[in-house]
C-alpha cells in the first residue's frame, strides 16, 4: 500500500517531543496501520535535512511536521504540530533568556514562521499556545486548531505511593529551576513531614551544592519515560513549576494517573491539569506552602478521556483507508 501519510519527527530525542513520538509509536503498533510512513526517526532538524525531506519521492496525501519547521513545497495537503513556545515569545520573555538562549531563538524562530504561513493547518497543544502563535501570525488564526497531546490512560502504571514528590523536569536555562527547586525545599522544611522526599530528574552538574546536599533531594538523572514511569507511579505528587511551555505533558501525566501537580496557578495549566493542578504563585511563599499541603493530601481521580491517543491520532492523521 502506498503510504497516504507522510510524518516527519527528525528532533524529538529529549522532553516533551520524545513523549510524543513515543505515543506516536505505541498507536501505530497498536493499529497496524500500513498507510502512514514516518521519516527523519534518526535525524536533528537541521537545514540539511529540511531540504532533504522537500525533495524526497512525492506524494500527494497528508504531510505532517512534527519538529516545528512546515514542509513548504505544493502538492500535498501541509499540517504543522506548533509546540515550542520559544519562537513565539513576547519582547518581554525574550529579553528575560540568556544570550546563548536568545541568540538561538532569534535564529530560529524567523524560520518557523515563515514555514508556518505555508502550513495549511498548525496544530497546537494548548489554548496559551494558540495565542502566542496568533499574536505574531494573525493572518493565520484560521488555520490554528488547539489540541491537547495524547496520553495513554496506562502511561503510568498503578502502585503504592511513597512520600515522595517527584520533579520530572527537562532541565534548560530559560525554566529558572534552580530557584524553583530552592522555594520548595524551603515550603518543606517549613511544613513537611521530614520523611517526604524531593526526586529530581537532574545530576549534580546542575543543581548547586546546597540542593545537592539537602538530605531531602534525591537526584536521579535525567531519564527516559520508560524509566521514569516508575519512579512516577511510587510519587505522592509532582512538582513542574516552569513558566514558559507550550502543554506540559507533566500536567497532562498526572491528571490521567490520578496524581496531584504542583505547578503555577494558569489558565494554561488549569486546561492541562485539570482538578490534578495545586497551583501555586512563583514569589509567594504562602501560595508555594498551601499548594504543597494540598498536594500530599489530595485524591484525585484519574482523568484520561481529554488526551484519548486514539483519538488524537485518528483526526491527526486521517482515518485509514
Amino acid at each position: 500500500m502506498t503510504a497516504a501519510v507522510t510524518v516527519d519527527v527528525a528532533g524529538g530525542q529529549v522532553g516533551g517531543a520524545a513523549r510524543f513520538r513515543a505515543e506516536l509509536s505505541r498507536y501505530l503498533i497498536r493499529t497496524e496501520r500500513k498507510d502512514v510512513r514516518i521519516i527523519g526517526m534518526a535525524r536533528q532538524v537541521d537545514p540539511a535535512w529540511l531540504v532533504r525531506r522537500e525533495v524526497a519521492r512525492p506524494i500527494r496525501g497528508r504531510r505532517i511536521s512534527l519538529n516545528n519547521v512546515s514542509f513548504v513545497v505544493s502538492g500535498s495537503e501541509r499540517w504543522t504540530l506548533l509546540r515550542n513556545p520559544l519562537d513565539f515569545l513576547t519582547s518581554r520573555e525574550e529579553s528575560g533568556l540568556e544570550p546563548s538562549v536568545r541568540a538561538a531563538t532569534r535564529r530560529r524562530a524567523p524560520i518557523v514562521r515563515t514555514a508556518a504561513r505555508r502550513a495549511h493547518v498548525l496544530v497546537v497543544p494548548s489554548t496559551a499556545m494558540a495565542e502566542r502563535v496568533t499574536q505574531v501570525l494573525p493572518s493565520l488564526r484560521e488555520r490554528v486548531v488547539v489540541r491537547p497531546h495524547p496520553v495513554s490512560a496506562d502511561s503510568i502504571p498503578r502502585m503504592r505511593r511513597d512520600p515522595v514528590i517527584l520533579c520530572p523536569v527537562l532541565f534548560s536555562p530559560y525554566k529558572g529551576m534552580t530557584e524553583r527547586l530552592t522555594e520548595l525545599v524551603a515550603a518543606m522544611d517549613e511544613m513537611v513531614d521530614p520523611s517526604v522526599k524531593l526526586l529530581v530528574t537532574a545530576g549534580r552538574a546542575q543543581v548547586p551544592a546546597a540542593l545537592a546536599n539537602n538530605p531531602r533531594v534525591e537526584l536521579v538523572g535525567e531519564l527516559d519515560h520508560r524509566d521514569l514511569r516508575q519512579l512516577w507511579a511510587c510519587s505522592r505528587a509532582i512538582y513542574f513549576p516552569p513558566g514558559i511551555e507550550s502543554f506540559g505533558y507533566p500536567l497532562a501525566e498526572a491528571r490521567v494517573s490520578g496524581q496531584p501537580v504542583i505547578a503555577r496557578d494558569t489558565a494554561q495549566n488549569r486546561e492541562i491539569a485539570g482538578p490534578a493542578l495545586c497551583g501555586f504563585t512563583p514569589g509567594q511563599p504562602e501560595s508555594l506552602l498551601h499548594a504543597t499541603a494540598l498536594a500530599l493530601t489530595t485524591e484525585i481521580v484519574p482523568d484520561p478521556m481529554p488526551f484519548d491517543p486514539d483519538a488524537y491520532f485518528g483526526w491527526l492523521l486521517g482515518s485509514p483507508p
